[in-house]
């Protein structure tokens, strides 16, 4: 079970769990493999009995090598990231499916998000001095987008509480 542990007694502008997005459930797989096995199944047998029964065999190898991909790309769908903005840092958490977790600690004052890179290759990558996070790697470009609208909410959020926006309105 994963769960995310704050101290609710410091102001939290953000607070963000990025999860891959995964268009096929554990469910759908199930079912997907039955289909794809039964009908694999029939081919099987019907070449096994024309006497062509090796490719009964190579059919069984393609269902297992099937299975394996899915739950290959089920793992690495483990991955996650926390975003966290307080009122001294902003900490960024990947968590992999290992159980390894990679933490940056950012300067909230200087924080700056923007999405960057060439046409298919677009990158979320959020900037504070001197360190530069990636950030949402396995996100595709609209939710990419999504997420750096709630960043920027959330840091514009940050320096209005703490006094950090110049007033650009003309006094009289």
């Amino acid at each position: 079970i994963k769960r995310i542990l704050y101290n609710t007694m410091t102001n939290n502008f953000l607070n963000l769990t990025v999860l891959p997005y995964r268009s096929l459930s554990k469910k759908g797989f199930k079912y997907l493999m039955i289909w794809v096995t039964s009908i694999f199944l029939g081919i099987g047998i019907f070449f096994w009995k024309i006497g062509a029964w090796p490719v009964f065999g190579f059919l069984g190898l393609d269902v297992l090598m099937l299975y394996y991909a899915f739950k290959i790309n089920y793992k690495s769908g483990e991955i996650f990231e926390n975003l966290r903005l307080l009122d001294k840092k902003f900490e960024i958490t990947r968590c992999f499916p290992s159980g390894k977790q990679q933490t940056w600690d950012l300067e909230p004052y200087w924080l700056k998000a923007e999405i960057t890179g060439q046409r298919n290759n677009k990158n979320l990558i959020i900037k504070s001095k001197e360190k530069i996070v990636l950030v949402g790697s396995f996100l595709n470009i609209n939710d990419k987008k999504k997420l750096l609208k709630k960043i920027e909410e959330a840091i514009e959020k940050y320096k209005l509480k703490n006094n950090l926006v110049k007033n650009t309105a003309k006094r009289n």
